[in-house]
């Protein structure tokens, strides 16, 4: 049976938030409301009868389905074969045959297989050389594959088994065979316009590449005998009881069976679970509910458990051959097809693993299988088999993502889960399972490398989804299963060994408790801790790379709130830090291109191993191309203003405010000058005294990682501008000088309350010539955020939002006075971008950004707790009131702001 709806474009845009949510909670909706259904079809000895039909099943039964299971299986890989061939695509067929059974043994588990499917054969395809293109073609393939088959096996079914539709619908049996007639036409007339060359059929923005007439032909009789044989597996569990009962021929089952398979992919719920079983029930309404249950039981075990384990043991073996396979050719294609998804599918196995217990918590056990143990060892084994299945399911997302600490913890509950299993009277294969996912964890343990807390691990909507599914299935199992036994409050408080009841309600007491609090503690869990800052010796190692930046930024490397990744020949680094779920560079990295490329997938790679999002923050053009690479989204944060300064001069027109501040300031008996790092230590408690009151002054807090603070070891590294008054300093700002790159800046700027007006302009117009006479070629005053966006109607989403903010926001943060004051310097802009991943990544990482930036660097001792201080009241701006003259005043932010893209 193949569950893959029809797929879309590979380049589909994620869904947003609130569609996620309706689509969770529909999911889960619809899963109680076919349980519920369910249930209204038994009497209070429901379960009693279903294990009882179970029972009935003999083996050979089970051993015909599960062959005919496989079989099915095989002519889904046969999809990929005619996918692979109609692109002319060469893999080898031991790689062919291991990712098309993966991806159907994961997506036929998980559901959507189209995507979790088609994620299984883009790495497993991918590392084969095929292109994103060729992929998703045979994914297309696939699906198609699907629709052409259930479209001639219902056309056959309404032609010649008419009746059993004729039970459900209002019409007479000739009138359902002139529909499936119809139904036949239609497909007759697909292969005539379909033709010897295929067709794209289009609707809208939407298009559908159909194969040519010959591939339909092979697809769809690959499909049909799949579709049989998906069904002859439940239908020979079914078969004492379906001719007897509806006289319902192998045809008209087969047709049955494809409209709950549709009901099941309509409903969104995994593996149509519920939703199939209660189609089915309306369907057959001949044979006994008990009797199709516990087929349907039995059918989901043969034909998606026993390939999922069979694809957890593949992935075992391939793990075991791994170094052997270096010396067999077929063992080292199927270690590397495998390989990649060995996570997922061990992942997948715990998960069903830690279902299977819980479930298994709620169901009455036999006297007889209770082992010959004292009652508070079995009622003991109860609470920690399910205790350990609930950790599976809470951990599994973490296996999924390769955290080392998930690893640990899920072999560590595998290890133990087998003696409280078998104490409790569960069946001995549920006791067998846990050791052998241990042991595939063992195997592929070099796999699971990533750092970071289990609370880290940001979860996806489909995991929760399938988290809700569980625990609404076994809170249903429960109350159905015991339905025949009258609650009463003295339930919780019998201890006996024939007490089912009361043991399967405390276990599921304990997993919707260890639920909660797993929920809360996630919820209230502060932010990841900083990575190591850099040391004094990291900081003489950097100095002459610093020396040959071309761009002054990397002198943000001295502000020692970074830790820094060099590179292995010491030509380069990257300034990053870790913030939340986010492991963000500050800039691009600083050293040769060559080297620069290099960190940057060195870059990628830590962030993979501490489990987290990349992120690039106000990087450049000269890597744009590397970060597309990384499967990045640049979005425009803003323009960097950089003021040539080779025939810089106060003369002019353009030059008036700043001639004028400059004339004023030497008349109010300013001065200027560049006090060198040896002179800083004594400047130190005059400066400090400067920046206390300023900061006073302001109702602010100091910021970080984008720009500096008023730290005297980050001061003590640079040279110093100093504006002096009457033999007292009154404004300072310290200098980043790239010499190779012949550029200048500054960073921190403050001044005294008493400074003379105009002060700071005094102070610009000194830099700027006193740049230009040092041979700089250029002064660069920061970035004017969200300025320099595209504004066409036609934009993108992020420019469109960015310039409501720019509009919109002035009274909260000067972008358009910030921009217009920059301009008066006649600057050439340089833009900035954000590199992250896109989707629902790109606003988590702008917020971790924003967040780290805020953060004192005063209290960097508490961030390292997990306790991490944000302002309670931030300033417009972190920076000074400029008024130049003939000029309405302007506040410009010094440095502390005009670095920041976003506004802190």
């Amino acid at each position: 049976m193949t569950t893959q709806p029809p797929s879309s474009s590979s380049t589909e845009r994620p869904a947003s938030p609130w569609r996620r949510v309706v689509s969770l909670i529909a999911s889960l909706a619809i899963l109680a409301l076919a349980l519920h259904a369910l249930a209204g079809e038994f009497t209070e000895q429901g379960y009693r009868s279903i294990r009882h039909a179970f029972q009935q099943i003999d083996a050979a039964r089970i051993a015909l389905a599960f062959a005919l299971s496989l079989a099915s299986y095989a002519c889904l890989v046969g999809f990929d074969a005619i996918g692979l061939r109609r692109n002319a695509s060469k893999v080898k067929p031991l790689r062919l045959i291991v990712t098309a059974f993966l991806a159907n043994a994961v997506g036929h588990t998980l559901g959507f297989a189209a995507l979790t499917g088609g994620a299984v054969r883009l790495r497993g395809y991918g590392a084969a050389g095929l292109s994103l293109a060729d992929i998703g073609q045979v994914v297309l393939m696939s699906t198609l594959g699907f629709v052409f088959g259930a479209w001639v096996l219902l056309a056959c079914a309404l032609m010649f088994e008419p009746a059993p539709a004729a039970l459900l619908l209002p019409l007479s049996e000739d009138a359902i065979r002139a529909i499936g007639a119809a139904v036949a036409i239609a497909f007759l007339g697909l292969l005539f316009a379909v033709g010897r060359e295929g067709r794209t059929l289009r609707l809208r923005e939407h298009a559908l590449w159909l194969p040519d007439r010959r591939t339909v032909l092979s697809v769809t009789a690959l499909s049909v005998v799949e579709l049989a044989l998906a069904g002859g597996a439940l239908y020979v569990l079914l078969a004492p009881d379906i001719p007897a009962a509806s006289g319902t021929s192998f045809i008209g089952f087969v047709g049955l069976y494809l409209v709950a398979v549709l009901a099941g992919l309509v409903s969104s719920v995994p593996a149509g679970i519920g939703v199939f079983e209660w189609s089915l029930l309306k369907l057959l309404p001949g044979v006994a509910p008990a009797s199709l249950l516990a087929a349907a039981v039995a059918y989901r075990i043969t034909y998606y458990a026993a390939p999922l384990a069979l694809a957890t043991l593949l992935g075992l073996f391939g793990s075991a051959r791994g170094p052997v396979a270096r010396r067999a050719s077929a063992l080292r294609t199927a270690w590397l097809a495998i390989r990649p998804w060995l996570p997922h599918v061990i992942a997948l196995a715990a998960f069903v693993l830690g279902a299977a217990l819980i479930i298994d918590g709620t169901l009455p056990k036999p006297r007889h299988r209770l082992a010959a143990a004292p009652l508070s060892l079995i009622e003991t084994s109860q609470l920690l088999a399910s205790l350990g299945g609930v950790g599976l399911l809470l951990i599994g997302q973490g296996l999924q993502r390769r955290s080392h600490a998930a690893w640990a913890l899920a072999l560590g509950v595998c290890v133990l889960l087998p003696l409280p299993s078998w104490l409790r009277g569960g069946h001995w294969l549920l006791a067998l399972a846990p050791p052998l996912v241990a042991v595939a964890l063992w195997a592929a343990r070099r796999e699971f490398y990533r750092q970071g807390a289990l609370l880290d691990e940001a979860w996806s909507w489909r995991w929760l989804r399938n988290l809700g599914l569980v625990l609404i299935a076994a809170v249903w199992l429960l109350f159905f299963a015991y339905s025949h036994v009258e609650y009463r409050n003295e339930l919780w408080w019998e201890f006996l060994v024939s007490g089912n009841a009361p043991r399967a309600l405390r276990a599921m007491l304990l997993v919707s408790v260890t639920v909660i609090a797993f929920g809360l503690a996630r919820m209230m869990h502060a932010a990841r801790a900083p990575l190591p800052n850099v040391d004094e010796a990291q900081l003489a190692l950097i100095r002459p790379i610093l020396a040959s930046a071309d761009d002054s930024q990397a002198h943000l490397a001295l502000t020692g709130d970074k830790a820094l990744l060099l590179d292995p020949e010491q030509r380069g680094f990257v300034m990053m830090q870790r913030y939340g779920g986010s492991l963000i560079s500050m800039g691009d990295p600083v050293g040769p291109p060559e080297a620069a490329r290099a960190l940057i997938w060195r870059f990628r790679e830590e962030a993979d191993r501490l489990g987290v999002r990349p992120v690039f923050y106000q990087v450049g053009e000269q890597h744009w191309q590397t970060y597309l690479d990384l499967g990045l989204t640049l979005v425009k944060l803003g323009e960097e203003a950089l003021v040539p300064l080779t025939d810089f001069s106060l003369q002019g027109p353009t030059r008036a405010d700043l001639r004028q501040a400059w004339n004023r300031g030497k008349r109010s008996g300013l001065s200027f000058r560049i006090a060198p790092v040896e002179e800083v230590e004594g400047l130190l408690p005059a400066l400090e005294e400067i920046s206390d009151e300023w900061l006073e002054q302001k109702s602010g807090d100091e910021k970080g990682f984008s720009l500096g603070s008023f730290d005297p070891d980050y001061l003590r590294r640079l040279p110093i501008a100093l504006v002096e008054h009457e033999n007292r300093v009154v404004a300072f700002a310290n200098l980043w000088t790239a010499t190779n790159g012949r550029e200048l800046s500054v960073d921190l700027m403050r001044h005294a309350s008493d400074a003379p007006k105009g002060a700071m302009d005094f102070m610009f117009a000194e830099l700027l010539m006193w740049g230009r006479e040092q041979g700089y070629e250029r002064f660069c005053l920061g970035m004017a955020p969200l300025s320099g966006l595209a504004q066409h109607r036609l934009a993108g989403r992020w420019n469109r939002f960015a310039n409501l903010i720019a509009r919109h926001g002035e009274r909260f943060y000067g972008f358009v006075g910030l921009r217009r004051f920059k301009a008066k310097f006649d600057p050439v802009w340089r833009p900035r971008y954000l590199a992250a991943p896109g989707g629902m990544h790109l606003p988590s990482a702008l917020l971790d950004v924003t967040r780290l930036i805020s953060l004192d660097p005063r209290r960097h001792d508490e961030h390292e707790r997990g306790t991490a201080h944000f302002p309670d009241s931030a300033p417009k701006a972190q920076g000074v009131t400029v008024a130049p003259a003939a000029a309405v005043p302007v506040e410009i932010p010094d440095a502390d702001s005009t670095r920041a893209a976003t506004p802190s």
